[in-house]
């Protein structure tokens, strides 16, 4: 994969403008070229929710504690939420929502049998009542793109595709038409999501399943 400068410069190749020799202090249209890829590059991560995104964590537990942050490259909406496993027993958490410990009793203690999202957090139920190592997967949460050097993290061959979407962009910042650019895009877009889709290894039962 071609560093960001390296893309950038053949966006604006492509579009009739003037290529740049750094990135650190550019101008218009160039630092738009940067942003319009980050924008396409997010995107694509977003939509091609592919296995080689997907990273795995692990939380230890803390007695009486229940909400914990995940990864630093993890957003709480990235969280496969069929993948959580508390190692010792090999168990598979089920995910349920915060009301469930009400009903249950929310002060009930013991290794942990499910979670819930809230905030930017997960929480254990029951709360632990010991050290337990809880692994989940997730999918990778890009950083912006900023320096010349920077690379996205995308297979080489899915390069072209991010370069129509981030000329798409641009042109239509420029005010021309960037329609047929755009539909290239589309269609590069989806001829990769047809082959990319994340196959799940396991279904998980949740919380209707165990308690219809």
């Amino acid at each position: 994969m071609s560093t960001l400068l390296q893309l950038v410069n053949e966006v604006l190749r492509r579009t009739g403008q003037t290529e740049i020799s750094t990135l650190t202090g550019a101008q218009a249209p160039a630092v738009q070229t940067r942003d319009f890829l980050n924008e396409t590059y997010f995107e694509m991560l977003q939509k091609l929710k592919a296995q080689r995104f997907v990273r795995q964590a692990t939380i230890n537990t803390v007695i009486g504690t229940t909400a914990y942050n995940l990864a630093t490259d993890a957003e709480i909406n990235s969280l496969l939420g069929n993948s959580l496993l508390e190692t010792g027993t090999r168990q598979q958490l089920w995910e349920t929502d915060h009301t469930y410990p009400l009903a249950r009793g929310s002060n009930a203690t013991g290794r942990p049998e499910c979670f819930y999202r809230l905030g930017e957090q997960v929480y254990f139920y029951p709360i632990p009542d010991a050290v337990y190592t809880i692994q989940y997967d997730y999918f990778l949460k890009p950083a912006n793109l900023t320096l010349d050097t920077d690379t996205p993290q995308l297979p080489t061959e899915w390069e072209k595709t991010l370069i129509l979407g981030t000329q798409a962009r641009l042109e239509h910042f420029l005010g021309e038409n960037g329609e047929d650019t755009y539909l290239l895009y589309q269609d590069n877009l989806g001829q990769l999501r047809s082959r990319s889709t994340l196959k799940p290894r396991y279904r998980m039962r949740g919380f209707y399943d165990y308690h219809q």
